[in-house]
């Protein structure tokens, strides 16, 4: 018997489907395209997709397959873990469009790629963690947003940033702890800190830990993952790096915790041989992330008193329009 967990990240959710930050151009090195900025012209090889200073946001056709692959397998899935930024920004506009179609539980049928994509009603248990873009309160990055709280209040109930989720089924069992590490309000940053980071406070780290304790006493048999935003990896990007990640590090060697689940870098990353592993999700859906949409799912085994997990990736396959099996799997 195994108990399945599908991870899903940074779908970036709001009023506006398609848009593309013009930032991308430049990362992009496609200097013959600028001329967008100036015109507002559609990208010419993306029919429908518009460029815009403010934030990217997402593709319908992942999410409506990632949608209707999780209504198939629902069954057999035991847990939905949302890895931070499931809306553009913490607006009240785009947070409704994300609870929306995270939480309705309207149950629709999706014959084309122009219905929305609905999650709920589909009997799967949710566990969110906030991403920055959760906590912008505007379309610069202005960091310390508290509306998500509220639009998904019924599935986030962290007590000092920090919550905690257990399933099991037939003597298998996980739990799974989550933090915040998201900027306060009234913080002070530069440009690249603004829109990328965040930083490891002292009273959410303590709480992660007191609830890890918490949680191995109450289920000793099964194994703790830690779920976070953003990365404590030492490989990923300067301009999206965790501030001070060692804490973390060391915190999860304290208590052998021994897997680490993320988004936020919108690449599908493993750094595994030494403990803990961190496993990094690729976007489900997010506009930057063409032709790399990933869904992840985990399966926990038990064989006598040791745990095995497998990490199973899937892609989207743009010509199909369907998430197809990755052939990079990963075993722990």
């Amino acid at each position: 018997m195994t108990v399945n967990i599908a991870f899903l990240a940074d779908p970036h959710l709001c009023a506006i489907p398609s848009r593309r930050n013009c930032l991308e151009l430049l990362e992009r090195n496609v200097p013959s395209q600028l001329d967008t900025l100036r015109s507002g012209r559609r990208d010419p090889r993306s029919p429908g997709d518009r460029w815009s200073w403010k934030p990217g946001s997402f593709d319908k056709r992942p999410l409506l397959a990632a949608a209707d692959l999780l209504a198939d397998i629902a069954s057999e899935i035991d847990l939905l873990v949302l890895l931070g930024d499931l809306s553009t920004t913490g607006r009240a506009d785009d947070l409704e469009v994300a609870q929306r179609i995270f939480l309705d539980d309207s149950v629709l049928k999706f014959a084309t790629a122009s219905q929305e994509p609905r999650f709920g009603g589909k009997g799967l248990k949710f566990h969110v963690i906030p991403g920055n873009h959760d906590r912008y309160q505007d379309d610069i990055g202005t960091p310390g947003g508290t509306l998500f709280d509220s639009y998904f209040k019924s599935v986030y109930t962290p007590r000092t940033g920090v919550s905690t989720v257990s399933v099991g089924k037939d003597g298998v069992s996980a739990t799974i702890v989550s933090a915040d590490f998201c900027h306060l309000p009234g913080a002070t940053l530069n440009l690249i800190k603004r829109f990328g980071w965040g930083s490891v406070r002292e009273a959410v780290l303590a709480e992660l830990e007191h609830q890890t304790l918490e949680a191995k006493l109450l289920y000793p048999s099964a194994p703790v993952f830690w779920a976070l935003h953003f990365s404590p990896s030492e490989n990923v990007s300067s301009r999206l790096q965790l501030e001070d990640r060692d804490l973390v590090i060391d915190a999860a060697i304290r208590h052998e915790v021994r897997h680490i689940f993320c988004g936020h870098t919108h690449l599908r990353t493993r750094e595994i041989g030494t403990f803990p592993h961190i496993y990094s999700a690729g976007s489900v859906s997010a506009c930057d992330s063409r032709n790399k949409h990933f869904l992840h799912i985990c399966s926990i085994s038990k064989s006598g008193d040791d745990h095995a997990l497998e990490i199973s990736d899937l892609i989207f396959d743009e010509p199909s329009g369907e998430f197809v099996l990755n052939p990079l799997s990963d075993i722990a």
